[in-house]
């Protein structure tokens, strides 16, 4: 029973993963201006940023990055109470060009999946000289078609935090600001059926950084989820039909990112719960 539960809480974490990676593409196409809609870079090759969090969870994070942004280690270290019990949750997600590790260092488990940037990418790269316009043209001007029946408003250059302009996306009681151009946020803000969290980022420090931050744990075994890669491989294909024809894709979309109901590979059921957290998560904005 606790493998079990464990295992739904892993897969919690990587629908969420592999969805606000999706969503983090978009904030950041819409302002950029690389010849690619998904090849931005941070303004620094490496760096530490250091978070406070607040609300529904109190603690601290820390975000090691490499290589413009490419290459990350987010460390959690958080507690939450509920119904008077006090848990601690302690949490390591390593995102490299190709796959996206995320461990449980509490309940020693780990998994990974494909990177959706990677699935993006290659997606962008199969369309011809024409369509590759129009994906670009309609990320940055139409990039909420992807975000169904969500009431979303961005604003490009609206706050400084920390010596960096940011942009601001707002979506379900929810703000975050990213780093003008990019998917970095350096703040978010939730407020949503009664629950809150806050997530600032309060130092970032360029410089070299020392490559144990990026290594796995060694007494965690890394378990390949096959199950998110396929909806993370049919979630990119959606996502560049709907912004290479806006049009036709709303007219038939009923889920997410484009995502048709019935259609697509189908979601085992011990799965499903999953994943409607997950989106209940994302539609608070990126899971912030």
């Amino acid at each position: 029973m606790l493998l079990l539960r464990n295992k739904r809480r892993l897969a919690g974490r990587v629908w969420r993963a592999v969805v606000a990676a999706a969503i983090a593409m978009l904030l950041s196409v819409q302002a950029a201006a690389q010849s690619s809609p998904f090849s931005w870079q941070l303004p620094f090759e490496q760096a530490l940023v250091t978070y406070e969090i607040s609300g529904m969870e109190s603690g601290n994070e820390l975000l090691y990055i490499k290589d413009f942004g490419s290459t990350t280690a987010r460390h959690r270290e958080t507690t939450t109470t509920i119904l008077g019990v006090t848990r601690h949750l302690s949490s390591l997600e390593i995102t490299t060009p190709e796959w996206i590790y995320s461990f449980d260092l509490q309940e020693k488990i780990g998994s990974k999946s494909v990177n959706p940037r990677k699935l993006m990418i290659e997606e962008y790269e199969k369309l011809g000289a024409a369509d590759r316009q129009k994906v670009s043209e309609n990320a940055r001007s139409m990039g909420n078609v992807l975000m169904d029946g969500l009431a979303v408003s961005m604003a490009q250059n609206v706050k400084e935090i920390l010596g960096y302009s940011c942009d601001r996306m707002t979506a379900m009681g929810s703000t975050v600001y990213t780093i003008h151009g990019t998917g970095l946020a350096l703040m978010s803000e939730t407020d949503l059926m009664g629950i809150s969290l806050k997530s600032v980022a309060t130092a970032i420090e360029t410089g070299e950084i020392d490559n144990s931050y990026f290594e796995f744990p060694a007494d965690i075994a890394v378990h390949h989820d096959l199950e998110a890669d396929r909806v993370a491989q049919l979630m990119a294909q959606r996502a560049i039909e709907a912004l290479k024809d806006p049009d036709s894709m709303t007219s038939k979309t009923q889920g997410f990112m484009g995502m048709p109901s019935g259609g697509g590979p189908e979601i085992p059921e011990e799965d499903q719960v999953e994943m409607e957290e997950a989106m209940k998560t994302i539609r608070g904005l990126l899971g912030n």
